[in-house]
């Protein structure tokens, strides 16, 4: 209890004296102005770590004013808040479980109760991680004992054993004999298949969320190249490693900057590597349809995930670069009011308009039949009693003609007749 006080009361003094300055320069600012009011002159104390810290790209972070000390002792409050949550039992990792980029991401968020819900998440992520780990150390000793079982078994039987697991006909083949064939498709594929480009030079457009999403994207696109039969060659031009894209890009791929994993990132635009009249930009923007594939052609896709932006962007930089343009036909092939796109964005699902009518239209249609649909067979199962028929699921009374019920004029709506029934 005396340590978690201890490391509290640290907390707080360095909390007050990174808060000194913006206290100082706010009773600096009313004492300079002699038309302030009460209201500048008796300001609250603002902790400067619920301060809001927007996105800003790297020719703005080095426009900002905090120094690289005030960050630093920042970070070590941070790391204290993280440790002494962790110590009372709360859902945050511990400091060995933290990052680099784990902290920036920490640095940027503006209310504690976002830091609490980040430490929530890898917090989750760190108890996957231990509950795999011991499964596989269990899985380890399983496999152990039930080999010292068989080896038991057969040196206790005397008698030739059969089966597909005691010959050596068939071989195993481990995941890293299928990794290393996959990447050497792709080497082939380096020498003679056809080319597509890339283009990560949309970090700057957009935020930390879409970069993480198109990093997933391009790491989702070489896996599923690679799983192909006859893949493509794949060139991440503009790949700047220090943007977000690329940065979380390289946590999904340790291994891309190797020069034996057969992947292609270029800091250099596509221009300088390939002939400008072979590039074609792939842009949804342009109004010309790409009727037929040239596999002498390379085509440009733009890596962006546009969620919040929507303008032509790759449109403006392919006529930038003066290169021909085109986008894929998907309206012609694809029903994107019935269709089961698995990788289709719902906000780029724009539903057929005939296809909505002849649904209305067919909705409409069973609703009356619905309505007009009655059960007529009961109607013959009463023969004595017709009173007991219906055409409703319920038997309720029908009208019979009765005596005395004639139609009469004169005394019509005007309640003679009531009165004359109830008298009899």
């Amino acid at each position: 209890m005396l340590k978690h006080l201890a490391r509290w009361r640290l907390g707080s003094q360095l909390l007050k004296g990174s808060a000194t300055p913006a206290r100082y320069a706010s009773e600096s600012s009313s004492r300079g102005n002699p038309l302030a009011g009460s209201e500048e002159t008796q300001q609250k104390f603002v902790n400067p770590f619920s301060q809001p810290t927007p996105a800003l790209n790297n020719e703005a972070i080095s426009e900002i004013s905090e120094t690289k000390e005030d960050r630093e002792k920042r970070l070590k409050v941070l790391q204290l808040e993280a440790d002494i949550a962790h110590q009372e039992g709360r859902r945050v990792p511990a400091l060995d479980f933290f990052q680099e980029h784990h902290w920036e991401h920490v640095l940027t968020l503006p209310t504690k109760s976002a830091r609490i819900k980040y430490f929530a998440f890898l917090w989750q992520i760190e108890m996957k991680k231990e509950s795999e780990q011991r499964k596989k150390v269990q899985r380890a000793e399983d496999t152990v004992r039930r080999k010292e079982e068989m080896r038991k078994e057969r040196e206790e039987n005397t008698h030739i054993i059969y089966g597909l697991g005691h010959t050596s006909m068939f071989l195993r083949i481990y995941d890293t004999t299928i990794n290393h064939w996959q990447n050497n498709r792709l080497t082939r594929a380096m020498q003679f298949a056809p080319k597509i480009v890339l283009d990560c030079s949309y970090d700057e457009h957009m935020n930390n969320r879409e970069a993480s999403y198109a990093a997933k994207q391009l790491m989702l696109c070489f896996a599923e190249n690679r799983l192909n039969d006859e893949p493509f060659d794949l060139h991440y031009c503009n790949a700047h490693l220090e943007s977000r894209t690329m940065k979380t890009l390289q946590r999904f791929i340790p291994t891309m900057l190797n020069p034996e994993f057969p992947m292609n990132v270029h800091p250099q635009c596509f221009t300088e590597l390939f002939p400008k009249q072979n590039l074609v930009y792939l842009t949804p923007h342009c109004r010309e349809d790409l009727v037929t594939y040239n596999p002498d052609d390379v085509y440009v896709i733009g890596a962006m995930v546009d969620t919040m932006n929507n303008e032509p962007l790759s449109l403006a930089k392919a006529k930038r670069l003066g290169l021909r343009m085109a986008k894929l036909p998907l309206d012609r092939y694809l029903q994107w009011g019935s269709a089961a796109l698995k990788h289709v964005p719902r906000r780029k699902v724009v539903e057929n308009e005939f296809q909505h009518r002849r649904e209305k239209d067919h909705w409409g249609t069973g609703t009356r039949a619905r309505k007009l649909n009655m059960r007529v067979d009961h109607l013959l199962d009463f023969q004595e009693d017709r009173r007991q028929a219906s055409s409703f699921a319920t038997p309720q009374k029908v009208r019979q003609r009765r005596e005395g019920m004639e139609f009469q004029l004169d005394t019509w709506a005007t309640g003679k007749q009531k009165k004359k029934q109830r008298q009899n």
